[in-house]
């Protein structure tokens, strides 16, 4: 004898059978298919811009000396402690989103597609774009009614053309913007650089695509050797441990996170890295992240979501930046 299953629910009409009446099943979470951290603009201390162009000053200590001053010697010469000061700035650069759903589709029952998550989804995503540009190597661009504003980013800043407004000798030197592959020898090459221009590295940070990643922990486990590998066990117990989340030096220690790959500077090959002294760089905001809803003219509510912000270039020599390729 045969019986009614769960089966028996015909796609097209007549709709007839025992299965026509079983509820569906649909999990009420949606899973986001993209990275969301954001460890440059989360990182980066937060300061307030006042205008479009967004700027601030530069200084130099002179060379020091050490050949002393003759006893009777009176002061005939006068230096300019002003001549070395630099003026520099960045534009801030507009970021939006816009939503909206129909009136009915707000009315329906969903798992999460409506107004609110709309309006929410925007702001996720207006973070990233944030990222993108303050990692990118794009230049700033003054805007006009034909042209949009644009922040130089990071990766612009330490690069071997940082920009025509930035003398040679603000300039990262050679050391500090590495193209090809990344070793032991030449990462405390770049370290010893940053010290000697900044004078300290207590707050580094390297933002590491993965494929940077993967070289760091390779070469910290090999040691330059092709036959032998060097684990780190912790002394309290058995595990071994392959990540390598900390680069010791002798000029600090290098804190090493993962960035976004979405957000890297070649979101393709995934294979550059940006050593950032979170002490000499920052974000300025001239118009903080909000959520306006415009009018709803009966198709349903409309809205978006808005930030202007710049990336600030305190100290150019003071970070490192890897590009694998």
């Amino acid at each position: 004898m045969a019986f009614t299953a769960s089966y028996d629910n015909p796609a097209s009409d007549p709709r007839q059978g025992g299965g026509v009446g079983n509820f569906e099943d649909l999990h009420d979470l949606i899973t986001i298919l993209a990275p969301e951290e954001t460890p440059f603009s989360s990182l980066a201390p937060k300061n307030q811009a006042k205008a479009t162009n967004h700027e601030w000053t530069l200084d130099k200590l002179s060379d020091p000396v050490s050949d002393g001053v003759l006893e009777s010697d009176d002061v005939s010469s006068f230096d300019d402690k002003f001549a070395d000061q630099l003026r520099l700035g960045n534009t801030v650069q507009g970021f939006r989103r816009a939503y909206g759903t129909s009136v009915v589709q707000d009315a329906v029952a969903s798992v999460q597609a409506n107004y609110a998550n709309a309006a929410v989804k925007c702001v996720r995503e207006i973070k990233r774009d944030q990222e993108k540009a303050a990692l990118s190597a794009q230049d700033k661009v003054t805007g006009s009614g034909s042209a949009k504003s644009l922040m130089r980013g990071f990766s612009k800043y330490i690069s071997t053309s940082p920009g025509s407004d930035i003398p040679s000798d603000y300039a990262p030197a050679a050391a500090q913007t590495i193209t090809g592959a990344i070793t032991e020898a030449n990462l405390n090459a770049m370290l010893a650089s940053m010290y000697n221009t900044s004078g300290a590295l207590s707050n580094v940070t390297m933002i590491a695509d993965s494929n940077v990643r993967l070289s760091v922990a390779n070469f910290m486990a090999t040691n330059g050797s092709t036959d032998k590998r060097r684990y780190n066990v912790p002394g309290t117990g058995r595990e071994v441990s392959l990540a390598v989340d900390v680069f010791n030096s002798d000029f600090g220690s290098v804190n090493i996170v993962s960035s976004n790959s979405a957000c890297s500077p070649d979101s393709t090959n995934l294979d550059t890295a940006q050593l950032v002294n979170f002490d000499y760089i920052g974000m300025a905001t001239l118009i903080p992240l909000a959520q306006t809803e415009l009018e709803d003219a009966g198709a349903g509510r409309r809205g978006f979501c808005q930030m202007w912000s710049t990336l600030e270039m305190f100290h150019p020599q003071a970070h490192g930046s890897y590009s694998l390729a």
